[in-house]
């Protein structure tokens, strides 16, 4: 329709052609360009709102599917009551290393997650023990480099270090002293966040390094609070 009305028949006007018939032709001409370029614009509108309503489902779709993973993972996870220790529910994420296809899709997860909120990371850092298993994955798929945050003594080389405090005295976090470097846009991941006094301790001796923590992150968590920003895909 649009292309008949671009490219009308010909009309041969001569010289001797009274000048009221070529200001109609002229006029005519004119509204049929008005006419395609409001067509246009209506073609262009319905089209844009199309795109609105199939991004909006889709989204939908999307968090709908995600919750759907969520939910998948969470159930797989164990729960051992009195350990380590009497009164404590222990949460069991080696359930999850059973299972190759949920774990992979536990590693996207937080990878999706990652991608969504933040356009670049330099380093992953992973907490002594289990932020060990997660780490490595998240960083390979992310291109990042991967550091480890280890008790005191278990690093080779010069090292830096944090004390923090436990239920019962205090322990120490080490890491290598020019693992991560000034600037370096970092996030730091462990399996678990309970208290957050361990993730607590993380940030002070990555800040120490001029490390730029973007987010604290963590499949678990009961932790309502950190002094930095933090995600967990599951909370119990």
């Amino acid at each position: 329709m649009f292309t008949a009305l671009l490219c009308p028949q010909s009309v041969n006007l001569s010289p001797h052609t009274p000048a009221s018939a070529v200001a109609h032709h002229q006029h005519v001409s004119m509204q049929r360009m008005v006419h395609v370029v409001s067509g246009c614009r209506l073609l262009l509108t319905c089209q844009r709102s199309s795109l609105l309503r199939c991004a909006a489902a889709l989204h939908l779709h999307n968090m709908a599917n995600r919750e759907q993973r969520i939910k998948a993972v969470r159930e797989k996870i164990g729960a051992v009551p009195d350990f380590p220790k009497p009164g404590i529910l222990f949460r069991d994420i080696f359930p999850l290393f059973k299972d190759a296809v949920l774990l992979n899709d536990l590693i996207l997860l937080l990878v999706e997650h990652i991608k969504e909120k933040h356009d670049k990371v330099d380093v992953i850092v992973g907490l002594e023990a289990r932020g060990f298993l997660f780490g490595p994955m998240i960083a390979q798929h992310l291109n990042a480099a991967f550091v480890p945050i280890r008790k005191k003594g278990k690093l080779p080389g010069e090292c830096v270090k944090v004390e923090y405090s436990l239920e019962y005295g205090t322990d120490v976090f080490e890491a290598q002293k020019t693992a991560v470097q000034p600037g370096e846009k970092v996030i730091i991941v462990d399996d678990l966040i309970a208290t957050g006094g361990t993730m607590d301790a993380a940030c002070q001796l990555i800040s120490g390094m001029g490390g730029d923590i973007l987010e604290c992150l963590a499949v678990i968590a009961g932790v309502e609070k950190l002094k930095k920003p933090f995600f967990a895909l599951i909370r119990f």
